[in-house]
């Protein structure tokens, strides 16, 4: 039984997000046909981060409402209904204006949707799956996750082109319902997490609670802070950037560092699967290890300058990331009850969506004022303070492993 619901989550979850990625191709290439700005498609992901914010900030509230489950459920199910909605009122409607303001409207709706079902997956995944399985589950979620974004991205912007964003919006709004469907036949026992009445303010800051009296959360925590911020030098924008600017190529390299990155991160979760015994038990060697690397790979690949060298550091970067988080994932997963988790995993995505956009824009202003080679360093540098405090720490966040078994 425990497999087959399982099945229903990453089903229902990979067409969710092969909807996701072909939802954002067809609205950024719908705003930029209405307003031919690229300024325009620039505010797409400041509002869907702010938008995401907010609901994460008020997702413990309606996690410990609905439950978990019927959380998912019902998510993806709005989304779908909103997606319909914005089609149906998008075929009547003649103003431009009017058109601009209703695919930002629809943008802010699903993003705060999601906002909602990221901490729910994550919750559910531990009540549905043994704990000596959960990072080769998560390993294999990761790499669904992966394939779904590449498969999205190129297939979305050829889809794009052939046959227009509407329609494009139209297939995603199929891919929404299966899924909604898929999340729906999901049964799950959430007995053990039964509903307290509590004020609000006390559900919004329980999971902040949970990460600072956890110790290995709370180290988690600031290292996947700092990892957000460090982070941002690899988004598509400072990668066009440095391919304009230092490798001197033309923009069909831009995609293809993108797609090596992306085949890090699947190679990362292959290794999760294939090897998980192992890197569980040696979990705290590769977390330190895949961080060390991945600071050295960033430095590496912002003083490179050879094309298909940049490709190879950023699949391996790609690598080390992907592995030190799978880990960290699990344990997360490991040491904290699922009602809980889903409350550490909303005040997570509220921090991180605030440094991600804000490390955005800063990191922005810092490769025009600076150069692009030297947020590399910059980023470098945050990278090795974050080793230095798993180094520092590692006892604290690894005390987990001699109780994930039991």
């Amino acid at each position: 039984m425990r497999s087959k619901h399982f099945y229903y989550l990453w089903l229902g979850q990979s067409l969710a997000n092969l909807g996701d990625v072909f939802y954002l191709v067809g609205l950024m290439a719908l705003l930029y046909r209405l307003t031919d700005a690229a300024v325009t498609i620039a505010f797409v992901p400041f509002l869907s981060t702010g938008s995401r914010f907010v609901s994460a900030t008020i997702a413990p509230i309606v996690l410990e409402w609905m439950g978990l489950k019927r959380c998912l459920a019902i998510s993806q199910t709005a989304k779908t209904l909103f997606l319909l909605a914005f089609l149906l009122t998008s075929i009547a409607l003649t103003d431009r204006i009017g058109s601009i303001a209703l695919a930002f409207l629809i943008l802010v709706l699903i993003s705060f949707l999601d906002g909602w079902a990221a901490p729910a997956r994550g919750a559910l995944v531990p009540l549905l799956i043994s704990k000596k399985k959960l990072l080769a589950v998560n390993s294999f979620l990761s790499l669904l996750d992966q394939c779904m974004a590449m498969l999205g991205w190129g297939l979305g912007g050829l889809l794009v082109v052939q046959i227009g964003s509407y329609k494009l919006l139209a297939l995603t709004l199929l891919l929404y319902a299966i899924s909604s469907i898929g999340m729906a036949l999901i049964k799950v026992n959430e007995a053990n997490a039964k509903k307290a009445n509590q004020p609000k303010w006390t559900l919004m800051k329980k999971g902040w609670l949970t990460v600072w009296r956890h110790p290995s959360l709370r180290i988690i925590f600031i290292i996947d802070s700092l990892s957000t911020v460090a982070d941002v030098v690899w988004i598509a924008a400072i990668i066009y950037i440095f391919v304009d600017k230092v490798l001197h190529v033309d923009a069909s390299w831009w995609g293809s560092i993108n797609f090596s990155f992306f085949a890090g991160l699947m190679l990362a979760s292959l290794c999760g699967m294939r090897w998980n015994r192992h890197i569980k038990h040696q979990a705290a060697f590769y977390a330190q290890f895949s961080s060390l690397l991945a600071c050295i790979f960033t430095f590496l690949f912002g003083i490179n300058s050879i094309p298909i060298m940049a490709l190879v550091l950023s699949l391996l970067y790609g690598l080390a990331v992907q592995l030190k988080a799978t880990i960290f994932l699990t344990i997360e997963q490991t040491c904290v009850p699922p009602k809980q988790l889903a409350n550490v995993f909303s005040a997570a995505d509220a921090v991180q969506s605030v440094l991600f956009a804000i490390g955005s824009l800063l990191i922005g202003m810092l490769a025009d004022w600076l150069g692009v080679r030297t947020v590399f360093i910059i980023s470098a540098f945050l990278l090795m303070l974050e080793c230095a405090i798993l180094f520092m720490r590692r006892k604290q966040l690894f005390m987990y492993g001699t109780r994930q078994d039991t």
